[in-house]
């Protein structure tokens, strides 16, 4: 027999839980089992003990019994959210969820404080708020660990995870830890459907809609990737999509409708690029698999783009929560991101832009709307089931990127970076074969303020240097073999270079020519050493 009242309680809840194992009795009928068992206990104990030390019978039940109760008679674990680091860093960053065997989260894990503090309330009514929070802290001591579903084939659909490689629907259990799916039935007899419209006299389907969004084949079969690739959060994509039109009417609103539609409500988050490196604005990750956003304000400047690059690699982020305790976080999922303008940004490394599938909207719709598409159509469940059995019986584990996506890219790097727009222009034109950084800074300094603007470049000699090579092996035909090393240009400069004269390099004019000779003008008295860059 226990020694303490809180040893006693302990028991009797405990014991209680023993003899009800298997079966599922109402809330009310094990709230009134343990304070039924409870006072048992508690009686032969009072009968022996003296008159001031006898316990006073429990009336209602403790936190931590509650805690007990849900851990016993439900599927509850404590799900990791991060694949890295130690036992002590996942179980900080980890939260509660309790399987769900029916209703809208049919086979996920839910993950809402909500539904542990209702559940909680059918246990001990009118539980107060510090009670739940002492629940809650118990129950995450003795739930088990879980990990998510990591698995790139498995798939959670509505009514089921789907194995994308076998292509067969299996049913849900608790083994396999989802937190989110898609919000759409797997129909293996789905079909595309056409649609009439009595009204206007039109027939439609998706296939023959999603055709019309642009005029190459390449990108139309990119569109149908990113739309599977928004419903396959664990694979591991390495990218995000950036749909791109300045012009409005042009499709990718409507398209990121239907993505929304097929990841199904509560599944994505709208997360625009101004907002990835705010504190408190990415709590809503946690339960999303999709980040789809149709609007980023023009002139959008992206300052810090740590977060946004971890986000598209699934590395580990940390989540600033209000009230809470911030947390560290991995985001698996895909992100698309629709943008009128192109945004500015501060990173120009090639880690960044490797991240970025440029895939541009130049199709212009402007007198042809037919919003009951964006409004009917595509939420229908026979467009959606289509839609959701073509992309999972496509076979791809990495996204295609068509050559208008490149060129869109290769702009975008011009657009954020002077240095590559001026390289991309001059590195054609140049007539040496050797080219001195020194030339190369008054070259850029001169085209800076004939194209940028009247102002001066900002930038010291060693960053204009150092950007030049991070560029350079972009072009194949040139190379430095040492940037600190001064060598001889023996014959590699005799040509004349004709930009001296385009950009009036009045220092690098020759000395001993005063005419008007462009030949002679542009063929410079040369040093003897210099460092620099040469042709291969």
């Amino acid at each position: 027999m226990a020694h303490t009242q809180l040893d006693t309680i302990r028991q009797a809840t405990r014991d209680y839980l023993v003899s009800i194992k298997g079966t599922t009795p109402a809330p009310a009928d094990v709230e009134e089992g343990i304070l039924a068992l409870t006072k048992n206990y508690f009686d032969l104990y009072n009968a022996a003990a003296e008159k001031g030390a006898r316990w006073r019978i429990p009336t209602k039940l403790m936190p931590v019994q509650i805690a007990e109760i849900i851990e016993s008679l439900y599927q509850v674990a404590l799900i990791e959210l991060v694949d890295k680091g130690g036992s002590e860093l996942r179980t900080q960053s980890a939260v509660l969820g309790i399987y769900q065997e029916s209703g809208e989260y049919e086979g996920l894990y839910d993950c809402t404080e909500a539904t542990f503090e209702k559940l909680a309330g059918r246990y001990c009514y009118g539980m107060s708020a510090k009670d739940r929070i002492e629940m809650i802290k118990h129950l995450r001591l003795i739930a088990p660990h879980v990990k998510l579903c990591r698995k790139p084939n498995l798939i959670a659909v509505n009514n089921g995870i789907f194995d994308y490689n076998t292509k067969v629907l299996m049913p849900f259990t608790p083994d396999f830890v989802f937190i989110t799916k898609s919000r759409v039935d797997y129909n293996p007899n789905a079909r595309n459907v056409v649609i009439h419209n009595p009204v206007d006299n039109t027939d439609w389907d998706v296939e023959n809609w999603v055709c019309s969004l642009s005029d190459d084949p390449e990108i139309v079969n990119t569109l149908w990737e990113v739309m599977g690739a928004i419903i396959r959060p664990n694979v591991r994509w390495n990218k995000s999509a950036w749909f791109y039109a300045e012009s409005g009417n042009n499709g990718k609103g409507t398209f990121c409708e239907l993505m929304r539609n097929l990841c199904g409500e509560g599944t994505y988050v709208s997360l625009p690029l101004a907002d990835m490196s705010k504190d408190f604005l990415l709590e809503p990750l946690i339960n999303a698999s999709a980040i789809i956003v149709d609007e980023n304000d023009v002139g959008t400047y992206i300052d810090k783009a740590a977060n946004l690059k971890a986000i598209i690699t699934n590395d580990v982020i940390q989540i600033n929560r209000k009230f809470k305790t911030p947390i560290t976080y991995q985001f698996h999922g895909f992100m698309v991101q629709c943008l009128n303008e192109l945004p500015r940004v501060k990173d120009k490394s090639d880690s960044f832009f490797r991240r970025q599938l440029f895939i541009p909207f130049t199709k212009c719709f402007t007198g042809a709307e037919r919003r009951y598409i964006k409004d009917d159509y595509l939420s229908r469940k026979e467009v959606l089931e289509y839609v959701l059995y073509k992309v999972l019986n496509m076979n791809y584990y990495e996204l295609s990127v068509p050559e208008a996506c490149k060129d869109a890219l290769q702009e975008y790097k011009e657009f954020n970076d002077p240095v590559r727009q001026f390289m991309a222009e001059i590195m054609p034109q140049l007539q040496w074969d050797f080219v001195p950084f020194t030339f190369l800074r008054d070259l850029y300094t001169a085209w800076y303020k004939k194209n940028v603007g009247d102002k001066d470049c900002s930038k010291s000699m060693k960053t204009l240097v150092k950007d030049i090579l991070n560029i350079l092996p972009e072009y194949p035909d040139w190379k430095c073999d040492d940037k600190d090393k001064s060598i001889r240009p023996g014959n590699k400069m005799d040509k004349p270079e004709w930009m001296i004269d385009e950009y009036k390099l009045e220092d690098w004019y020759s000395q001993t020519y005063k005419g008007n000779d462009r030949d002679k003008k542009c063929r410079p008295s040369l040093k003897a050493y210099y460092r620099g860059i040469h042709r291969v």
